[in-house]
């Protein structure tokens, strides 16, 4: 079993911030020891300082089992013991009114929690939010999740730590929610809309209209936002002695597909043969020139049509030359059935058995879907080396921590990550251009935080 001796010094200086920043925010990238550094913050208010009677976590539903099962590796995670708040109603009863220490609760059962404690008897002293990244909307749209929280942060006293391994993981907008949370508006403003206004531009806007679809930093705003904050972060991206490469297998669609693509993009309505497609936005576009992509796609009926096999094909090849289990990711329901078509021994990962069998090695060809279970899975490395992308996502966050369940401590082998792009189809190379372009930006965002040391 192990003990604090086997923290690495950048966890000692991570527990030393949490116990001198009552609300706070942890950064650090997947397999860099988040959880265990977390655990020693809990068990050292509990029960070395007395500083904290009762504990709660929030964490994704895959992540809430994932507790208990990291503290029973460390020897000073031993007093502590957990209620889980999630299930049947019975058992979520029975969770709170249990003499745990901890309390686990998953994000979809968070707010009900929220309303079952009245705020005045609120009797967390403590609350770690993990996975904090999923809060970064709740400034602009207001998600349920992120104003359960808000009301703990605004109305209680209670310790907070935000733990995420992409705290930036699309644009600077996003920093803003979980900054309010942790501070209440003293750094970036007391409503979203100064935000905008002191540090951001639009990015893309309806020229007619002028409404504002998303926003980007203004130029040269990077140090001074970054400024603001990093007193209330610890970030850290260590080098953990993993190798990656990235191996981009470029497709060409069929001359029929590549022009309906075109003419979708130009007109936003496409009828060809049998497909019948109208996409009222250029945000809906972009789903359908991505579908179309894969080879597959919903038309206006809801009705898989079917118009290529560019990609499965690719896929063979490549699997081919591995010779070795991998994940493919996949991300529209017409991707994963015609992956278990193509492959009859592929196996959903997403299920508590398919989960179940890739971590216990029995399984060679695992699909997952990045949006659920793209954080969270810890053990795929001991068997995984190879992730192949069957359709890119635009979203950085899922691509980075679903590469990072195999990139990770316990790998032993150079990790090859595949991304197969339709190099024609107009949509796929924008969005592996975008990902690049947000990698960097979290990079930056880690080196300035860094670099900084405020937390020291």
């Amino acid at each position: 079993m192990k003990t604090l001796s086997d923290f690495r010094d950048y966890q000692l200086q991570a527990l030393d911030f949490c116990m001198r920043t009552p609300r706070g925010y942890l950064a650090a990238k997947a397999g860099a020891g988040k959880t265990a550094v977390a655990l020693a913050y809990i068990n050292r208010l509990l029960f070395e300082e007395f500083e904290a009677s009762r504990v709660l976590v929030v964490a994704p539903k895959r992540v809430v089992q994932q507790w208990p099962e990291e503290a029973a590796k460390w020897a000073f995670a031993g007093p502590l013991t957990f209620g889980m708040y999630v299930g049947t109603k019975e058992v979520r009863q029975r969770a709170l009114g249990a003499d745990s220490s901890v309390v686990l609760v998953s994000f979809e059962f968070f707010p009900e929690l929220i309303k079952a404690i009245r705020l005045s008897d609120w009797p967390f002293d403590l609350v770690v939010f993990d996975e904090a990244s999923r809060l970064r909307n709740g400034g602009r749209r207001g998600s349920v999740t992120w104003k359960a929280m808000n009301a703990v942060s605004a109305k209680t006293d209670s310790r907070i730590l935000l733990m995420s391994g992409s705290p930036r993981p699309g644009t600077a907008h996003e920093l803003y929610a979980p900054v309010f949370l942790l501070d209440q508006g003293q750094r970036l403003g007391k409503t979203l809309t100064a935000f905008r206004g002191d540090y951001l531009e639009p990015h893309k806007s309806n020229r007619h209209t002028g409404q504002v679809y998303s926003w980007k930093l203004r130029a040269g705003m990077e140090s001074q936002l970054y400024g603001r904050i990093e007193d209330l972060y610890f970030a850290v991206s260590p080098d953990l002695g993993l190798d990656a490469v990235v191996v981009d297998r470029y497709v060409g669609l069929p001359a029929s597909v590549e022009q309906a693509c075109l003419d979708l993009q130009t007109n936003q309505v496409l009828d060809l043969d049998e497909l019948e497609l109208t996409a009222p936005s250029q945000g809906t576009v972009s789903g359908k020139l991505h579908q179309m992509c894969q080879g597959a796609v919903f038309d206006d009926f809801g009705a898989v049509v079917e118009l290529h096999e560019e990609k499965l094909e690719e896929l063979e090849q490549i699997l081919e030359e591995v010779e070795a289990p991998a994940i493919v990711c996949f991300w529209y329901t017409h991707d994963r059935d015609r992956l278990m078509s193509r492959f009859p021994q592929a196996v959903d990962i997403a299920t508590e058995e398919g989960l179940a069998a890739a971590k216990a090695g029995k399984v060679s060809l695992a699909l997952l879907h990045p949006a659920s279970a793209g954080h969270g899975i810890d053990g795929l490395q001991d068997f995984f080396s190879v992730i192949v992308w069957f359709a890119v996502p635009a979203s950085f966050e899922l691509y980075e921590q679903a590469n990072k369940r195999i990139i990770r401590s316990g790998q032993k082998e150079t990790v090859r990550v595949y991304r197969i792009i339709a190099g024609n189809g107009v949509v796929d190379e924008r969005i592996v251009q975008r990902l690049i372009e947000k990698e960097v930006e979290q990079e930056d965002f880690f080196k300035h935080m860094e670099g900084a040391k405020a937390w020291q």
